[in-house]
């Protein structure tokens, strides 16, 4: 995009670059009508369809210049010219916070505090007008010559996400600050931004990022389930307070996390207080250039803007009327009851129930081997049992340090348990006792499910599957071409099975999974589960809105579609017309016309539906990321 430079563009002169990005070029311009340099975020065509996003990126432009806040970069207007599509910004003469922690390695915490507090008056207004950034990082904020801090790319970063960055992790730069409900692909609240604070101030004082690793799958694994070096451990003397406010922004589950700008604002003042008693001695500041760090000297308005902090905190308290207000109760679609009027013998859908179960906890698979009998398993090696149908759980929760991932079990008690640390257990008698099998260390165990008594499988991280054929006593590596992540396995005959995972991984066998072939992707988005009710007849579901449908037993795929945006989890068949799918925000869809169509119904929950299971006795059971089962029947 250099030929811009030059160039005139309505009234505005091309002078210099500023910064490039995923999204386009970031140019220094002349407006002559005002006579003003102002910024212009050229946006690149080829990461946007044009034609149905223009009028959404005028709406999130008229938007965004809404928002009046001296620390946020505020927004002049759109140009839309002969291909060009570009918003008009205020020009900032000064430099980001990213290139101010490259050239001194890590800021002193007088300083840290002095941006962050600015920082957080910025987002926290955005946030009570409505907006939630999704790119909180150091790049986006810049420190001008005179010391104010400026937030950048409000409102116009969740419209080019929305549209364009669906695939998790799209870009390593952005990948660093990421919360984990962005990388499940969830939908993100304000809460998401809490995180990438989080991350921002920790690099801040660090020198880098929380978890800074080469790989990209790396650093999304770790902000799934690894818990950062603590400051104190980093730099000796790190007040506690300090420990504290980074490991609340980056609480994996958002309850955990501040709820608000507000109360970290709250946090920093008592940090100030301590700081006003303690020297900071631990801490090594670097002697900086007075002509290029000015903001150093507003030091002084730290009073000044306390105050400020505490008329926030009074406003921001008033958030949340609207989510009490129970208003949302009239986006409700379909009750589950009115699903098959035609009254199918397969399966009685008459109402569903939400099982609590006093576990808060993400639980993350579920299966019945009778109509009474289930076991569920989930994070903090979480493992509920039932035995009345789940009207009731038992909390059997092991005595290990990890994440349980997935269940299978038979009649007799022999029972498997796969999660993180490559931890796979295994039992006789439902794990009243059980042992750890010895597998291959450093993966994360996603799947576990067996094709017969004695042969099964389990797919985990960087492309691994494990076979077993003495009934899981034993397990060998089986070599397949793929560093990807492979979330779900199916069979449609002994010998013949598909394999789907990260970046629209696929794979098939037809030796009985002696030996896999890659095969050619049918998206470029992450599948999440495969099923198939024939040998013909399947789906497959996975992150942005992705249903596809075979009708030639796997090697032709055509996509579906559904009034519902989301990413899905999980999809079964019921029958050979009807099938179901759960996704995020509480989302069940439901399929009569063998996955041709999709219908919403209501799960009388906004929780992120993980797994779901179809009992002996056709009832389906779904676990959730918040503790909760949801049981169909």
């Amino acid at each position: 995009m250099e030929e811009l430079i030059g160039k005139k563009i309505e009234s505005y002169t091309f002078l210099s670059i500023l910064g490039k990005g995923g999204m386009g070029t970031v140019y220094k311009a002349y407006d002559e009508k005002l006579d003003r340099h102002v910024a212009i975020k050229i946006l690149d065509v080829k990461v946007i369809d044009k034609t149905k996003f223009i009028e959404r990126f005028k709406r999130e432009a008229r938007h965004q210049a809404q928002l009046s806040h001296p620390n946020i970069v505020t927004v002049y207007g759109f140009i839309d010219s002969e291909g060009t599509l570009g918003i008009v910004m205020e020009y900032v003469e000064g430099e980001s916070l990213e290139k101010v922690i490259f050239r001194q390695r890590r800021l002193h915490i007088f300083d840290v505090v002095y941006i962050m507090r600015q920082a957080l008056l910025a987002i926290g207004y955005a946030h009570k007008k409505g907006f939630v950034h999704r790119d909180i990082k150091p790049s986006n904020i810049i420190l001008n010559t005179e010391g104010t801090v400026k937030i950048m790319d409000f409102g116009i970063s969740k419209s080019l996400e929305d549209r364009s960055m669906t695939k998790t992790g799209a870009q390593l730069g952005t990948v660093f600050y990421m919360s984990p409900e962005q990388i499940k692909g969830n939908d993100v609240t304000h809460l998401t931004d809490i995180y990438s604070i989080g991350c921002t101030l920790y690099e801040m004082i660090a020198g880098q990022p929380p978890f800074n690793y080469e790989s990209e799958y790396d650093v999304m694994d770790a902000h799934l389930k690894k818990e950062p070096p603590k400051m104190s451990q980093i730099i000796p003397g790190t007040p506690s307070v300090l420990d504290r406010i980074i490991s609340t922004c980056l609480m994996k589950n958002t309850a955990g996390r501040y709820q608000n700008c507000a109360e970290i604002i709250e946090e920093l003042h008592g940090l100030d207080e301590y700081l006003t008693q303690v020297e900071a001695k631990y801490f090594i500041r670097t002697k900086k250039d007075p002509s290029k760090t000015k903001y150093y000297s507003m030091l002084a308005f730290s009073t000044f803007i306390m105050v400020m902090a505490a008329l926030t905190y009074f406003v921001y308290v008033q958030v949340g009327e609207l989510l009490r207000s129970g208003e949302i109760d009239r986006y409700k679609l379909y009750k589950i009851q009115d699903l098959f009027g035609s009254g199918r013998d397969s399966l009685n859908v008459t109402d569903v129930t939400v099982l609590r179960t006093g576990n808060g906890v993400s639980l993350n698979a579920i299966q019945f081997i009778s109509e009474s009998f289930g076991i569920a398993v989930g994070d903090s090696a979480t493992l509920l049992m039932t035995n009345d149908a789940g009207n009731s759980w038992s909390d059997q929760r092991i005595p290990i340090s990890t994440n349980f991932l997935d269940t299978y079990f038979f009649g007799d008690g022999t029972s498997f348990i796969v999660g993180d640390n490559s931890t796979l257990l295994r039992s006789d008698n439902f794990f009243k006792n059980y042992s750890e099998v010895n597998v291959p260390p450093g993966y994360s165990l996603f799947k576990i499910k067996f094709i017969n008594r004695l042969v099964g499988f389990i797919l985990g991280s960087s492309g691994l599957i494990l076979k077993t054929n003495d009934g899981g006593k034993t397990w060998k590596k089986v070599v397949i071409n793929t560093q990807y992540t492979l979330y779900d396995i199916h069979f449609i005959d002994d010998k013949t099975g598909m394999i789907v995972g990260w970046n629209g991984a696929y794979f098939k066998t037809e030796d009985g999974g002696i030996t896999w072939y890659v095969q050619k992707s049918f998206t470029d988005k992450y599948l999440k589960s495969i099923n198939f009710i024939d040998n013909r007849l399947g789906l497959a579901v996975g992150g942005g809105n992705t249903i596809f449908r075979t009708v030639d037993g796997g090697r032709n795929w055509e996509k579906t579609f559904s009034n519902t945006l989301s990413n899905y989890q999980s999809v079964t068949f019921i029958d050979e017309n009807v099938a179901v799918l759960i996704g995020h925000k509480g989302i069940i869809l439901y399929s009569e016309d063998k996955g041709i169509s999709w219908q919403r119904m209501d799960s009388y929950s906004y929780a992120n539906l993980n797994s779901m299971t179809l009992s002996p006795d056709n009832k389906i059971f779904v676990v959730s990321v918040n503790g909760e089962i949801l049981r169909i029947f």
